[in-house]
């Protein structure tokens, strides 16, 4: 078999076995057989004993059938580039399947810089104790942000469901950003006067994001403070964090952040940890 060109492998270059050639190529008899019902790659058929042989050359055309099929290629398609297509037809095809890849890698970044960001939360989350706060050096990360609609309201998240909907639509337009690890926002200035209503809908990312309701804050110092629901109410740790801020003369620089992590379900007994923070100098 050639790809490109009328040139055919002589007959004496036939010579391995069908084992001997599914072991040089790190394959199977049973794809090999598959493959020449399929007629990509075909043995000589010796007349006299009707064994199968293949030629060294062979190899790389499995190698190259091989990478088509890994690169989401389908029997079919690789037929038709055999029997039917140029080297133009090719290159359009691989390019074609190249830009899949780079589209799949996008992906793939994505739910790994997700998983990166909740599994550094939750790699902070044993070293402290629960409604302790505590002063935490924090990598660049970008936040998307929804506006809630009717703060006045924002009081739990089921108020807000509307909100949250509408977050997870737009944080989902882009790509390269995931929705988790997701939370809310309260102001600081409410935090103060002890209103403790949401004002965003926020994601978190360690990967930069263009959205036009996103921020990126750099490397910075910020307060944080896990929470449990079975350790004490949410409000306490609120104040725990103001006390902390004016006892240590901090100056704020953002919201407050509560995260949330998982909720975990043990017999009766439901437990959520949050994850909360704000930036501080």
């Amino acid at each position: 078999m050639n790809l490109f060109g009328k040139i055919k492998d002589s007959a004496d270059e036939y010579t391995f076995s069908v084992s001997q050639f599914a072991k040089l190529c790190g394959t199977t008899r049973d794809t090999l057989r598959h493959y020449y019902e399929e007629g990509i790659i075909v043995p000589k058929v010796d007349p006299e004993n009707g064994y199968h042989y293949y030629s060294a050359s062979q190899i790389t055309s499995f190698y190259f059938i091989s990478t088509m099929r890994q690169a989401g290629c389908s029997i079919k398609e690789i037929n038709e580039l055999i029997h039917n297509s140029t080297k133009e037809g090719i290159k359009k095809l691989g390019n074609a399947k190249i830009l899949e890849l780079q589209n799949e890698l996008v992906i793939i970044n994505k739910k790994i810089n997700s998983l990166k960001m909740g599994m550094w939360i939750l790699e902070n989350f044993d070293k402290h104790a629960p409604g302790v706060p505590f002063l935490l050096d924090i990598p660049s990360i970008s936040i998307i942000r929804t506006p809630v609609t009717v703060k006045d309201n924002a009081h739990h998240t089921a108020d807000i469901a509307a909100d949250i909907s509408r977050h997870l639509a737009v944080s989902a337009a882009d790509g390269s950003l995931s929705s988790f690890p997701s939370g809310v926002t309260i102001a600081y200035e409410d935090l103060l006067k002890k209103n403790y209503v949401y004002n965003n809908v926020v994601s978190l990312s360690l990967q930069p994001s263009e959205l036009p309701n996103s921020i990126t804050y750099p490397a910075c110092k910020a307060l944080c403070c896990h929470h449990e629901s079975r350790s004490q109410d949410i409000d306490k740790s609120y104040k725990k964090i103001l006390s902390y801020i004016k006892k240590n003369d901090l100056k704020v620089c953002s919201d407050l952040y509560i995260i949330s992590l998982i909720n975990l379900y043990q017999k009766n007994e439901h437990t959520y940890y949050k994850y909360l923070f704000i930036c501080v100098e």
